[in-house]
């Protein structure tokens, strides 16, 4: 065997093994980035760069969030089924909430290619 792949299978497996017995923390904010906690809003605390949160949406449905800023303003976002909407910093002001609510979203294109549209509803 090439010595190059046995030193890659051993690191592999040290990994591996590293991990299974709880050597290597995948909890907190590093296992954030790979995989939603929960489905809703998700703050990132620690901001990582300018991104300072998400929305995660787990249904097969589009649907319309309301978003609020630190500065007292909201907004509204389409969210696609299974979709995500990551939140960036304006300055110094954040989004610090966003919530589902029942106002269907804009929708565009044919019904097998539906979309959101780039303007939404205010609520």
């Amino acid at each position: 065997m090439n010595t190059n792949v046995a030193r890659a299978f051993s690191a592999a497996g040290m990994l591996l093994a590293a991990t299974a017995v709880g050597m290597i923390d995948t909890s907190g904010d590093s296992s954030a980035a790979v995989m939603p906690r929960y489905c809703g809003f998700y703050d990132l605390n620690p901001p990582q760069g300018e991104l300072t949160g998400y929305y995660y949406h787990c249904g097969n449905s589009f649907i319309l969030i309301k978003f609020h800023w630190t500065s007292g303003n909201t907004g509204t976002s389409c969210i696609e089924p299974q979709g995500q909407r990551p939140f960036f910093k304006d300055g110094q002001h954040e989004i610090i909430n966003a919530y589902y609510v029942t106002t269907p979203p804009n929708l565009t294109g044919p019904p097998e290619d539906r979309r959101c549209a780039l303007s939404q509803p205010r609520v």
